[in-house]
């Protein structure tokens, strides 16, 4: 039964029981003396007793059935179930922050792909067993913003790679006919700052205070910094003119620019939470240093994917 009809039932029981209270109190006293009325007072004797019953059962029945005092809030509920349609989707995927955010801290990992297109990485892959993909490793790193505009941030990006792989040389051996090995270090550490531009509104302002969050952002960045490097060899080498094998610790350490460009997506997850997929590409070289004579500059260019949790306040 549909609480209508529930309503309607309700109704009609009312009328009932209090039409027949009025009935009662209106009909005349059996066995009292009755003087013969006039047609006319009749008339009006039926006519005033119409109008009482309807005046008393209208005063019975106005509190219970609220058809006037519920009305704003059933024309409030019904505007309210309107709008609630048009806006549930976003309202049931998203959570309303307090006001837009300002701000926003994160931490990330993901793979550095160095691009390792200079000529000692040439001559270590020729001689050793190293490939250049040796030289991908884990990134980690933190990142924290300020917002500049609606979509506009000042973003620091702060990256740590490292990579360390044993090798030996591929055409020589000892005396004993057993391998000659060593092994290369590869970090890099940067520090950067840029301008971040989302692609699409991040948001959207409800009212004075609640803001409400875009699900999807994608966004474009780039920026310049400073970076930080370290490669280093250690182990048994051999001399390639004497072929005499000489133990060695060879180390190159530097700080030098590097300029980005990159993009990627921020996801929101609920609160203030979101996933952020990030990529960038870095421009960067410096000279080697006097245990690497000869070479030309160390290529420190390369790939960086990460994916990070961020907290926007």
């Amino acid at each position: 039964m549909t609480l209508n009809t529930k309503k309607s039932l309700s109704i009609r029981m009312i009328i009932t029981h209090y039409g027949k209270k009025i009935s009662a109190l209106l009909r005349p006293v059996q066995n009292a003396p009755v003087r013969p009325p006039r047609a006319s007072s009749c008339r009006a004797f039926v006519y005033r007793g119409t109008v009482l019953k309807l005046a008393l059962l209208f005063l019975l029945l106005f509190p219970q059935t609220g058809l006037f005092t519920g009305s704003e809030a059933v024309a409030e509920s019904a505007f309210n179930s309107k709008e609630n349609a048009v806006n549930e989707p976003d309202e049931k995927k998203a959570d309303f922050l307090l006001g837009e955010p300002k701000g926003f801290f994160g931490l990330h990992t993901g793979m550095f792909f160095p691009q390792a297109d200079s000529d000692v990485f040439d001559m270590i892959t020729r001689q050793l067993t190293l490939e250049k993909s040796d030289f991908r490793a884990w990134d980690f790193g933190l990142d924290f913003g300020a917002g500049l505009h609606e979509k506009i941030d000042l973003i620091f990006h702060f990256d740590y790679s490292d990579t360390s792989e044993n090798s030996e040389f591929k055409d020589f051996v000892d005396e004993q006919g057993l391998p000659i090995t060593q092994k290369t270090s590869f970090m890099q550490t940067s520090i950067t700052m840029g301008i971040k531009y989302a692609l699409k509104s991040p948001g959207r302002r409800l009212g004075e205070y609640a803001w409400l969050p875009a699900r999807i952002v994608p966004f474009v960045e780039g920026g310049i910094g400073t970076l930080y490097y370290d490669f280093e060899q250690q182990g048994d080498f051999v001399d390639s003119e004497t072929l005499e094998i000489f133990y060695a610790e060879l180390n190159s350490t530097d700080w030098t620019e590097v300029v980005y460009l990159g993009g990627g997506t921020d996801i929101y997850l609920k609160r203030n939470t979101y996933l952020t997929l990030d990529l960038r590409y870095s421009w960067a070289s410096e000279g080697l240093g006097r245990d690497f004579i000869g070479f030309d500059d160390i290529d420190l260019s390369g790939l960086r994917i990460t994916a990070g949790i961020y907290w926007h306040f």
